[in-house]
């Protein structure tokens, strides 16, 4: 085992069988731990991966900042050996996505490290029976306006996306982001990142749903497997000007994954005021929270 960091690479296909046997490995939640998430996202965060020790170190160019090594724990002691070696590569040295229980077990950590809860980067996880049934008064509002999509709309027809409304999507996507989010810097990014999720859609074993009306997809999500009992959605839009798309395409996809996986990990609010309530509304079953460590002095 050696304990010399190994040179940075981005993330490449060729090396998609080494990262995702970390990933399976090691079953986090955690939705940067999903080789698809990673390829997608990668030209804005500039993610690179390494290997320290025998664990999976990733990095982001864009935040400068390493994810908690994945692998079995590592010692504090080792951990500030690879934040000094970051910082001599003129890194800052500093890690995210570092577990609860890796806070926990090491109380020493906050003898090196400032500790700090990186709640807009939690991902929510849900429960995928809850968003099925959508029973009870909190999740009311929700039924109530699946209900009406489906009175509204009695002829829609939900299947699985293939290549020939891969445009539609996009272009959906796309009026999404000047309606609505272009102004935050990592959705004007999305369009981008599903047109490279269209592009290599087998190969990253996406998958996904469309709800059509006439003919015109009106909303879509695109997923994969995150770990044994949670899916990640990467994608999720609909038109806002059908009322009830959104409910019934988060309807949908749970009703597909009912039986496959346990949680569906729909990812984080990024700290922006009006998507963390959009996703509160729906009753998380929990949230994958994760700390930042950094180095003090």
């Amino acid at each position: 085992m050696s304990d010399k960091l190994k040179s940075f690479r981005s993330i490449e296909f060729k090396d998609r069988e080494i990262l995702e046997a970390f990933f399976t490995k090691y079953d986090k939640a955690y939705s940067i731990y999903n080789f698809a998430n990673l390829f997608l996202w990668s030209r804005h965060h500039q993610y690179k991966w390494s290997i320290y020790m025998d664990r999976l170190l990733l990095y982001t160019e864009y935040d400068d900042m390493a994810a908690m090594p994945l692998g079995e724990d590592l010692p504090v002691k080792d951990l500030l050996r690879l934040s000094d070696e970051l910082s001599s590569l003129g890194k800052k040295g500093n890690f995210c996505f570092t577990p609860p229980e890796y806070i926990e077990k090491n109380k020493d950590l906050s003898l090196y490290f400032d500790i700090q809860a990186d709640e807009k980067n939690a991902d929510y996880v849900y429960s995928t029976r809850k968003l099925f049934e959508l029973s009870g008064k909190k999740l009311q509002k929700k039924k109530n306006l699946l209900n009406q999509f489906q009175r509204n709309n009695p002829n829609y027809i939900c299947q699985k996306l293939v290549p020939e409304h891969y445009n539609e999507c996009i272009d959906l996507t796309e009026k999404w982001c000047q309606d609505k989010t272009c102004d935050i810097v990592a959705f004007a990014y999305e369009t981008e990142a599903l047109r490279a999720g269209c592009k290599h859609y087998r190969e990253l074993g996406l998958e996904g749903l469309i709800i059509l009306i006439e003919g015109k997809v009106t909303a879509f999500a695109v997923f994969n497997r995150q770990n044994s009992n949670t899916a990640l959605v990467h994608f999720e839009k609909y038109d806002r000007d059908v009322k009830g798309a959104g409910q019934a395409i988060n309807w949908e996809t749970a009703k597909r994954l009912l039986n496959e996986y346990e949680y569906l990990n729909r990812e984080q609010d990024l700290g922006i005021e009006g998507l963390r309530q959009a996703k509160q509304s729906y009753q998380p079953e929990f949230l994958a929270l994760m700390y930042c460590l950094t180095r003090k002095g």
